[in-house]
């Protein structure tokens, strides 16, 4: 049994002689925890429990789907979705996940980024399953921090030519921007972060609140100490913004960002697609 290093919970901390992070993981009651585990055809399901990290108790049974991946393993997942507010932990058989909080608290959230990703396929790595059963599936990783104004890079791939009197003609150029996301606070993160941040960024499909980036050639996250004998960080990376052109890729990875079902945006009561019908006429 292997819990995918892909899963946005931390269930192997690092040992440390330093003080450890005060930083709590923090989610949104909206948002969706995928939490994926590989097995052996033969192990079985997986024993999961929440567990309510202020009194121990426990809350719910963890109840799993899933997908034989071939003859020999199979692929057990569940998607956590609309906790209430509390601290939680995850318990998967032996293993213990970190203390993780969900609030609703506007102000929290506002200071933290949604980053969400998937490879296009099942080829590229074998301890994480981005399509199960054809169906797309994206984690969720929410961070602290975000792009600042200051962290923007203008560039620009072009080609130019020299006229006899030395005048430039450009014959072809495209711009780009190049962004600094940081993720941490002033209270900084674990290390543990920065190694999920900087494999999350090998995948296909990176989203940024939304917005879709690639890593910036082939560099890694640059990890700032705070304070030396304590084991919280903040970490920066260079992303390239993508240009998102409409297409059956980019209309699929909306749909499952969305975590819409056969690509049903909204249910609309008859009078109420009557009346939309009525204004789109009307309007041309």
């Amino acid at each position: 049994m292997k819990i995918s290093p892909f899963t946005p919970l931390c269930f192997e901390p690092y040992v440390s002689d330093g003080l450890p992070s005060r930083y709590v993981q923090l989610w949104a009651p909206t948002d969706h925890i995928l939490v994926q585990v590989l097995a052996d055809s033969e192990d079985g399901e997986p024993d999961a429990e929440l567990v309510n990290a202020v009194t121990g108790d426990t809350i719910d049974t963890i109840s799993w789907q899933s997908w034989q991946m071939n003859t020999d393993k199979v692929l057990y997942f569940c998607d956590l979705s609309g906790l209430s507010v509390g601290y939680y932990k995850l318990v998967i058989e032996e293993t213990e996940s970190d203390v993780f909080r969900v609030t609703d608290d506007t102000a929290l959230l506002a200071r933290t980024s949604l980053l969400q990703y998937r490879f296009k396929d099942n080829k590229q790595r074998d301890d994480v399953v981005s399509v199960i059963d054809g169906v797309p599936h994206f984690f969720d990783f929410r961070v602290p921090g975000g792009f600042k104004d200051s962290g923007i890079q203008f560039g620009v791939t072009n080609e130019q030519f020299s006229t006899q009197h030395e005048d430039l003609v450009e014959l072809y150029a495209t711009d780009y921007i190049t962004k600094t996301f940081t993720l941490g606070n002033a209270m900084g993160v674990p290390v543990w972060y920065g190694e999920l941040f900087n494999r999350l960024l090998t995948c296909s499909y990176v989203y940024f609140n939304g917005d879709r980036y690639t890593r910036n050639e082939s560099e890694v996250p640059t990890m700032n100490v705070l304070v030396d004998g304590l084991d919280s960080f903040v970490f920066t990376q260079a992303l390239r913004k993508h240009r998102d052109v409409e297409g059956a890729t980019t209309n699929l990875n909306r749909i499952a960002l969305r975590r819409i079902e056969q690509e049903q945006f909204r249910v609309l009561p008859s009078g109420e697609l009557d009346d939309l019908k009525l204004r789109l006429v009307t309007s041309e």
